[in-house]
């Protein structure tokens, strides 16, 4: 069993902040969550399961350059 030597803040999914201590039994979701070693006093058993990943960011529409203008079209013509 997982147990904690220090107080931990975790963020779940919907943004909630959770405080664990030692004396608190660990969710598995806030387990994956706490990276740290030094918080454990006895770390969790690794899981065979996927870890969590976090939430992938919609990528920013691609800037486009403007248009180039052909050469002598916009030109002032001396006459």
């Amino acid at each position: 069993m997982a147990t904690l030597a220090t107080n931990v803040h975790v963020m779940d999914a919907d943004g909630s902040a959770h405080v664990f201590g030692p004396a608190d039994e660990v969710p598995e979701w806030a387990q994956v969550l706490i990276t740290n070693p030094k918080a454990w006093q006895e770390a969790p058993a690794p899981r065979e399961s996927t870890p969590v990943a976090p939430s992938a960011k919609k990528a920013a529409p691609a800037k486009r350059a403007a248009p180039r203008r052909k050469a002598g079209t916009d030109a002032v013509s001396d006459g």
